[in-house]
């Protein structure tokens, strides 16, 4: 779901179909879905990291970046950061992967997701890689491509953290469960603005992203079907739950995408009004809650959209600096997360 400089004009055909869906509801009524609940994460079996992981972000920023209130939304029932064992050298435990979202690849050569993170873990000493997946492949493809990187080198036993980000989440899910055997070598996944149960704008623009997203011409990733999109609808990510939820017993940390309205980009404003019309706590493609998975692990809610979590737009491309609220620390969010995972598996398996 990450668009950059070529993706302007993606965006900027979609303007249209925008507006007119802004003057509609953006659910229909529907009896595909399977039936759900909103429940608090406590009944939702979700075992809340906040305040460790709160703790671990504001040890690790840097001089000039914003302040952690500003970094992390401080929400009711965080608590105190508890002691959290100290893991033994996790650059000497784990390998760190990177996986993307739709669109991703189509832009790699000018921007690419976490490549500030991943270039501050290299330098400390991690295994870091990024999984190339396609930018416009089906969960069904991608997970076989995953399949085909996630190997590390010859004599190297680590398991693997992945960071799946977007519809790289629906990807790495449907590689454990088309993989098992591979599948065995990841320790734990962290979320970051994860399609856990889709979006409500892959159910609207369904049809609009067939007759033009799937096929528009980007010069570094090949067309796709239309079906990719089907991965981000909300009836399909549920069914999938509903049938494959036992199947995943990896466990799940989540970072959720959760801008103050002062915080999202202009680039992604129309889809975060949009959105608001159901829940106004959304990064602009995903609903807060729907970003997160029932019995997994909460890391906390980043002030930051769904871009400017994962891209470093501001770096990378500064001339698009303006249309996009970029001074998200990713480098201090990646490493606290892999300090609070490695501290939680330390404690024993979660399951």
């Amino acid at each position: 779901m990450a668009w950059t400089r070529s993706g302007g004009l993606l965006a900027a055909c979609f303007a249209p179909v925008l507006a007119a869906c802004a003057a509609q509801p953006l659910e229909r009524f529907s009896e595909d879905s399977p039936p759900v609940v909103l429940a608090t994460l406590n009944d939702a079996g979700v075992r809340d990291l906040r305040a460790a992981y709160r703790g671990a972000v504001c040890a690790r920023l840097p001089q000039g970046a914003p302040h952690c209130e500003d970094v992390l939304l401080r929400l009711p029932g965080e608590g105190e950061a508890g002691a959290l064992p100290s893991p033994q050298d996790p650059a000497a435990r784990y390998r760190i992967a990177f996986v993307s979202g739709l669109f991703s690849e189509c832009f790699e050569r000018l921007v690419r997701a976490f490549s500030d993170a991943q270039r501050e873990l290299q330098a400390e000493g991690f295994a870091a890689d990024y999984i190339r997946v396609s930018g416009r492949g089906t969960a069904v493809a991608n997970a076989d491509r995953i399949a085909e990187q996630i190997d590390a080198p010859a004599g190297d036993a680590r398991p693997i953290i992945p960071f799946a980000y977007s519809k790289g989440l629906t990807d790495t899910l449907e590689f454990l469960l088309r993989h098992p055997a591979k599948a065995g070598r990841i320790a734990a996944i962290v979320s970051v603005a994860g399609a856990v149960n889709g979006s409500p704008l892959a159910d609207r623009m369904r049809e609009a992203y067939r007759g033009l997203g799937a096929a528009f011409p980007f010069p570094d990733c090949a067309a796709g079907n239309g079906d990719e999109i089907e991965d981000l609808r909300r009836d399909v990510r549920l069914d999938w739950w509903l049938r494959n939820r036992s199947a995943v017993t990896v466990p799940v940390f989540t970072l959720v995408a959760a801008p103050r309205p002062d915080r999202v980009s202009p680039g992604t404003r129309a889809s975060y009004k949009l959105l608001s019309q159901i829940d106004p706590r959304n990064d602009g493609k995903l609903i807060w809650s729907d970003q997160i998975v029932a019995g997994s692990f909460l890391l906390g809610y980043a002030n930051a959209d769904h871009w400017a979590v994962a891209i470093p737009v501001a770096e990378q491309l500064p001339a698009l600096s303006f249309a996009f609220r970029d001074d998200v620390p990713r480098p201090a969010l990646v490493r606290a997360a892999i300090e609070v995972v490695a501290a939680t598996l330390a404690e024993g398996r979660p399951r």
